[in-house]
């Protein structure tokens, strides 16, 4: 029962409207922090890494090797470019492809090779593109963006870990499925919020 409780607060605390645009820095911790914590706080980094973790760790390590070379890679470039304040809101993408993302762990759908690594690809750019903290300039924000790559990176790797260790069973397969559909309706929510009269 405490567990069921305490996925009601994680997710209620996901859709919350006053975190929807949690991109400003944390007042008393360095940049750097700043950014390592930055994809944890910001709900469309979170549900988007830990949707392509699941559905990397549902198809396993080896058939998803290069869409992570691709996640890693476009990552990278996402955050140069974030650096030199290109690219603007990209949030509602972000949510958009974590809701996509969800319903294919849901459905357990194949993924090809080509698909995973475009899915890779779009999903590291947009999460660096989207990682800038405006109010931080020069050496912060290059430490903030640094520490946001680490996050980034490293947060994949868990969801990876759990889809593929309860890859065996059939029965633990449908709770990374269901897992998959909590994600897909938590994008959707934060997403009719972001757009709703009363957020905007």
């Amino acid at each position: 029962m405490i567990q069921i409780r305490g996925a009601f607060v994680f997710i209620a605390s996901l859709i919350a409207p006053n975190l929807a645009s949690a991109h400003s820095p944390i007042e008393g911790i360095d940049s750097f922090y700043n950014g390592l914590l930055h994809p944890v706080l910001v709900p469309a980094h979170v549900l988007l890494i830990l949707g392509l973790g699941l559905l990397f760790g549902q198809k396993g390590t080896r058939e998803t090797r290069f869409a992570l070379a691709g996640y890693f890679a476009a990552t990278a470039v996402g955050l140069v470019l974030a650096w030199f304040s290109v690219g603007g809101n990209v949030e509602a993408y972000l949510l958009g492809a974590a809701a996509v993302i969800g319903l294919l762990i849901a459905f357990d759908r194949p993924v090809g090779q080509v698909l995973g690594i475009a899915m890779g690809t779009f999903v590291g750019l947009f999460l660096g593109l989207d990682s800038k903290q405006d109010e931080l300039f020069g050496k912060e924000r290059l430490l903030s963006l640094f520490g946001s790559g680490i996050g980034i990176y490293f947060l994949l790797f868990y969801p990876m870990a759990l889809a593929e260790t309860f890859n065996k069973k059939e029965w633990h397969r449908i709770g990374v499925r269901v897992l998959g559909s909590w994600i897909s309706a938590s994008s959707l929510l934060v997403l009719a919020l972001t757009f709703s009269p009363v957020a905007s």
